[in-house]
């Protein structure tokens, strides 16, 4: 996940359109829409406080029932209906017009760690967050909160659209994107969503406009098990998986689109006296390419069964079964041509000062991309590092540029300042 310090590794953004560059201008220079701006900084505290108190409340994948009821209560507290969707999504529609179709800016809830107790969430003296969680994402969710309390302060410019804020479940590993299934394919509001802004991370140094896909497996071998002594000659499902993981890594994976293998988690076994009855691994497969994706799986599928087979070869008895089960699926999605999100937030960077990059990314962007929707992920503003490590750290500074942005392609895209 790249920060601030980045930036003076990547490109700067392509020259906007003329004529979105000066709209986007013309918006940023209006004396209610610089009001807001500036509002970021007035405000720092009560963001940085918001941002610590969501990171404190654990919410791993599956069980971000506690933080939504949290985020929901803040929400309401600052005068924005609030509700929490059949997936558990926290929506909050911000209508300006019954008629109007919205823009979604939405932020997953999930961590891949999550804090054993609150003071595992901890304020450095610099002013440095360390703990599970507190880039990736609680910048997200600070930024969606910061938004409420902006849109509560008002004015605004008029908008042609309405909003979307969504705090969203199940975005890291086998949640599988869930939260953001439902918001595009089964919400009450996916009819009406027309463009789709993603928070994710801290970093304002790229704009994620292409998926990168993935596909995870879960590999299981079973035997009978037995004693190390009395039984050896068994079987061995361990042995079986071992032989299984190396042929895996000595896969020759393709380099042109880039793709990548990884065994993530290996189990198996009672004890260093046992022979194991079941062993385990998962298996991340990515690409920008659903094809080469396939080649790898075939690849996977060949490891296993000679694993199996050398391990069948090797013992007086065979081992019970081997099954590949898929446990993860997010498509990948080229850049879509003419893609307004992307666009408006290109002509915000040039306005801004911001120097981004056009990247790939695995992120809920998928979802809307594969589907053919405008959309776009982007960082929220601040630095950041070592995403799901024990050692995960955010500092605010360089937050209000990153939510200055978000704030200003938001009121674009909601008007017809946006459309190039």
């Amino acid at each position: 996940m790249p920060d601030l310090r980045d930036f003076q590794a990547v490109k700067p953004v392509p020259d906007s359109p003329p004529k979105l560059a000066a709209a986007i201008a013309r918006l940023g220079q209006t004396e209610a829409v610089q009001r807001q701006l500036q509002f970021f900084g007035r405000e720092r505290k009560w963001i940085n406080e918001r941002h610590l108190e969501v990171c404190r409340i654990p919410a791993p994948t599956f069980r971000e029932q506690q933080r939504a009821e949290f985020l929901a209560g803040i929400f309401q507290g600052l005068g924005h209906g609030s509700q929490l969707d059949d997936s558990g999504n926290v929506v909050v529609p911000l209508v300006f017009d019954e008629s109007f179709p919205f823009i979604a800016v939405t932020a997953h809830m999930d961590t891949v760690l999550a804090p054993r107790s609150a003071l595992d969430v901890a304020v450095q003296p610099d002013g440095t967050l360390s703990g599970p969680g507190v880039t990736d994402n609680g910048t997200g969710l600070a930024a969606l909160l910061a938004l409420a309390r902006v849109f509560t302060a008002g004015p605004f410019p008029q908008t042609k659209r309405n909003i979307l804020l969504v705090a969203n479940v199940a975005e890291e590993g086998e949640g599988n994107l869930h939260g953001m299934k439902y918001l595009c394919r089964h919400s009450p509001y996916a009819s009406r969503i027309e463009a789709y802004l993603i928070l994710d991370g801290a970093s304002v140094g790229h704009i994620t406009a292409e998926a990168l896909g993935s596909r995870r497996f879960e590999i299981l071998i079973e035997g009978r098990g037995g004693h190390s002594w009395n039984d050896f000659g068994r079987a061995n499902p361990v042995h079986a998986l071992g032989r299984t993981v190396a042929l895996l890594a000595d896969t020759a994976l393709p380099a042109d689109p880039r793709t990548t293998l990884n065994v993530g988690v290996i189990e198996g076994g009672w004890g260093v006296n046992s022979i194991a009855p079941l062993a385990r691994a998962k298996v991340d497969i990515r690409s920008r390419s659903a094809g080469a994706i396939q080649q790898v799986v075939k690849a996977m599928e060949d490891a296993v069964k000679a694993g199996v087979d050398t391990e069948n070869l090797r013992s007086r008895d065979k081992l019970l079964t081997s099954r590949i089960r898929e446990i993860g699926h997010r498509p990948a999605a080229s850049a879509l041509d003419g893609n307004p999100v992307v666009a408006c937030l290109q002509a915000v960077d040039s306005y801004l000062g911001i120097p981004s990059r056009l990247d790939c990314a695995s992120t809920d962007a998928n979802i809307p991309l594969a589907m053919g929707l405008p959309a776009a992920a982007i960082g929220a503003g601040g630095r950041g590092g070592d995403a799901h490590a024990p050692t995960e750290w955010f500092h605010p500074e360089g937050r209000e540029l990153g939510l200055q942005r978000i704030l200003l392609a938001l009121l674009s895209l909601s008007t017809e300042t946006g459309r190039p």
